[in-house]
């Protein structure tokens, strides 16, 4: 015990540090006390009754905080890592702010967890519920090929009470019965369309749903407003879903939040309720006022994800003003080539200006000049672009940024400067 107190405390006091030195923070505390006290994430997460695991290529992020709204409205205690640092030391940064003598005084926790990361950290949160949202092509130059990927979630499935599994992709699918019980979401047929798996993605024809009939069902899903309106079943009860999360993958995400919270008791009613209040965690579908201008954030980080936001772009009036914005930092991925993989050609003929910033500004135009839809031009310093894509946007106007993740939080620090990057999740 006096070693994790030690542990806990060395943590915190790294993080003030870290935080006065204009650095952050957010894992520093966990990294310097897990290097005290390794097994610091097991010895805290035993006094938590209940562990949610999520965890996937895409929508890890906005089905954590679905899933959080969902089980506080049903009146549970819920610690969760919000601001995205989901490596070990994010969970052992978190588990340190909220710990008390040694204890965590919670209902339950919620972590979202890195695909990669997930097969060390599964048998030491040893979760009642793992969500696996979906499996794509993701940084082959950090997670080798996808089977590598799916194997990590399959052992980590291993120390599961419960596999909350998307049953329209595949590879997720194919985990079924790894874990102590099954639960799976999905769509209908017209849904499924708009959501390719990473096999359709690469040319496969598809065909029948792979994974057997979903417990929650998104029925349909079309936009309203910002946000949209989803139709679901779950166990034979329909309902309908205001969500203020726009596209079908974020229907998607409210099936596997709704999926896991009816798994730990939630009725169904008051967890499809509750994902109406949530609010899009930053950069994902987010909308923020700048300089008299509204502008919109839809983060991309492979081609599954950037297909899903090009279909939004692809939808929209002509004449829409976007600024893709591409950088190659560790957390981003070095190898950019997926750019390729996109369906960015979906984009020619739609009227939209493009311009192209981040330190890979000059591989993005080159892509849009390939597919037919030519950056006006490309500007790889991040204050510089948003300034002169801003200037360019009429007064009141709207405006539509595409960033991957890095590129995402230098625009928050722009975008909104006084905001620690835990208030922009939450």
């Amino acid at each position: 015990m006096l070693r994790l107190q030690i542990a806990i405390a060395a943590g915190r006091l790294a993080g003030r540090a870290s935080q006065l030195l204009g650095r952050g923070g957010s894992a520093v505390p966990g990294l310097v006390a897990e290097r005290i006290d390794p097994r610091l994430i097991d010895r805290l997460v035993a006094s938590i009754p209940r562990v949610v695991v999520v965890t996937g290529t895409n929508g890890k992020t906005t089905t954590t905080k679905l899933l959080v709204g969902m089980l506080e409205s049903a009146g549970r205690r819920v610690v969760t890592n919000p601001t995205g640092s989901n490596l070990a030391r994010g969970v052992a940064t978190r588990l340190i702010e909220v710990a008390r003598r040694g204890r965590v005084d919670t209902d339950i926790a919620v972590f979202e967890v890195d695909e990669a990361a997930v097969r060390a950290l599964g048998p030491r949160l040893r979760p009642a519920v793992t969500v696996v949202t979906n499996l794509a092509r993701d940084q082959l130059d950090r997670y080798g090929e996808l089977d590598t990927t799916a194997a990590h979630v399959r052992s980590a499935l291993e120390h599961a009470a419960i596999a909350v599994l998307n049953a329209d992709d595949p590879m997720v699918a194919g985990l079924a019965g790894t874990a102590g019980a099954d639960r799976f979401f999905g769509g209908s047929d017209p849904v499924r369309a708009q959501m390719p798996d990473d096999r359709t993605l690469y040319g496969d024809a598809g065909g029948p749903r792979p994974g057997p009939e979903p417990s929650v069902l998104v029925r349909a899903a079309e936009p309203a407003g910002e946000g949209q309106r989803a139709a679901l079943t779950v166990d034979g009860e329909d309902l309908e879903v205001r969500l203020l999360l726009p596209g079908v993958y974020n229907a998607y995400n409210a099936a596997a939040a709704v999926a896991a919270a009816t798994a730990l008791g939630v009725e169904a009613a008051v967890a499809a309720g509750a994902a109406a209040g949530v609010v899009p965690a930053w950069g994902r579908g987010q909308t923020v006022e700048y300089r008299g201008r509204r502008v919109r954030l839809l983060l991309v980080k492979n081609p599954a994800g950037f297909n899903q936001a090009i279909r939004l772009l692809a939808g929209e009036e002509p004449g829409a003003q976007v600024m893709i914005s591409i950088n190659d930092h560790t957390a981003d991925g070095r190898d950019v080539s997926w750019l390729w993989d996109a369906r960015v050609e979906d984009l020619a003929g739609t009227g939209h200006r493009f311009v192209t910033s981040g330190t890979r500004a000059l591989d993005m135009a080159v892509r849009l000049k390939y597919a037919g839809a030519a950056a006006e031009w490309a500007e790889p310093d991040p204050r510089t672009a948003l300034d002169r894509f801003v200037d360019g946007v009429a007064a009141g106007g709207t405006a539509t940024l595409v960033p991957t993740y890095t590129a995402m939080l230098d625009l928050l620090h722009l975008l909104q400067p006084d905001t620690h990057r835990r208030e922009a999740w939450t």
